[in-house]
């Protein structure tokens, strides 16, 4: 049995034994002739990870389940309703269609709660997985789990700890602490997925949305405590985003700073400390205090002196984290 199916099964087993009206009417598994014949009217691949969810179930009709939430705050899509949902979304107006895609190639939704969805990436041929991503009510998309057997694990988990568990009134609630341990056992690799789609996708669209994406894919990362690791990707991203800095001609320094924020990359955001605007020099002075920067209260200290009192606020609050940080 594969990874998935395992965490699949736990879930149900889960369910069956705590709440099994919120599964009990959970369709059984497609074949898998029958899945072939539904995703081959898609213009895309999906990953293997996908037919190995329909084989366990075909989930939910449409729209006709709302209090049927197991995967989560969300429900398990039919194959037929989420490659129709998918086909929608390929075949709308350009721009609206540009809005679900991830790193340019279209998703195929899988779970979904009101006009909220969890998605998979399509892939390339005999790929196993592909990233999972949340798609917001008004069609952002950001990472939500490294691909399709971590979200499973990490929910399998969740619910057999305590992580997740249905309140009195029949709603899943989080347990933050014991849902961010399970989170992080199975999705480690993740910051290295954001990394790798700002890198494929900035050279051709190095607009302030591609940073914020960024931003907003690490952000969540690092509040479940996923740590960023040194390593060639995020060397590359950091010396991007220090050339966007540098450069007069970029007016997003803000968003960039926040980003660097996030990757805690110290010496990038010392080099801020003397950037033209005051937005960023602020910005970047707090962000040094808020990480714990201590190699840099000396650069800090020197902005004191600034002649605006933005940043002169945003250093005094910045040394004030220092002191209470040591």
């Amino acid at each position: 049995m594969s990874d998935i199916k395992d965490a699949l099964d736990r879930i149900n087993y889960w369910f069956q034994e705590n709440h099994p009206v919120k599964i009990a009417s959970l369709a059984s598994g497609l074949s898998p002739l029958e899945i072939d014949s539904v995703l081959s009217t898609l213009s895309f691949k999906v990953s293997q990870e996908v037919r190995e969810i329909y084989e366990w179930s075909n989930g939910y009709p449409k729209y006709d389940c709302a209090d049927d939430w197991i995967f989560s705050y969300m429900f398990l899509l039919s194959l037929e309703s989420a490659a129709k949902e998918a086909q929608t979304w390929v075949e709308e107006h350009e721009e609206i269609a540009v809005m679900y895609k991830y790193a340019g190639k279209p998703v195929f939704p899988i779970c979904m709660s009101d006009i909220e969805f969890l998605a998979v990436a399509a892939t390339d041929d005999e790929q196993t997985t592909s990233p999972v991503i949340h798609i917001s009510e008004i069609a952002e998309i950001s990472l939500r789990y490294t691909n399709l057997t971590a979200m499973m694990l990490t929910l399998a988990e969740s619910y057999e700890t305590g992580g997740l568990f249905i309140d009195r009134k029949g709603y899943i609630e989080k347990d933050e602490k014991k849902y961010a341990a399970a989170y992080r056992k199975y999705n480690s690799g993740i910051t290295d997925l954001a990394l790798e789609r700002f890198l494929k996708i900035f050279p051709e669209d190095s607009s302030w949305q591609t940073v914020q994406l960024l931003h907003n894919d690490l952000y969540m990362s690092n509040t479940y405590g996923i740590e960023i690791p040194l390593n060639s990707l995020k060397t590359k991203v950091v010396n991007t985003l220090l050339n966007l800095l540098q450069d007069e001609k970029y007016d997003s320094g803000f968003s960039v700073v926040l980003v660097l924020e996030e990757l805690r990359a110290v010496d990038a955001l010392i080099q801020g400390l003397k950037h033209p605007s005051k937005w960023v020099r602020s910005r970047a002075a707090f962000a040094l205090g808020k990480i714990k920067a201590f190699e840099a209260v000396e650069f800090v200290s020197q902005l004191l002196e600034d002649p605006d009192p933005v940043v002169q606020e945003a250093v005094k609050e910045a040394l004030e984290m220092f002191k209470n940080q040591r």
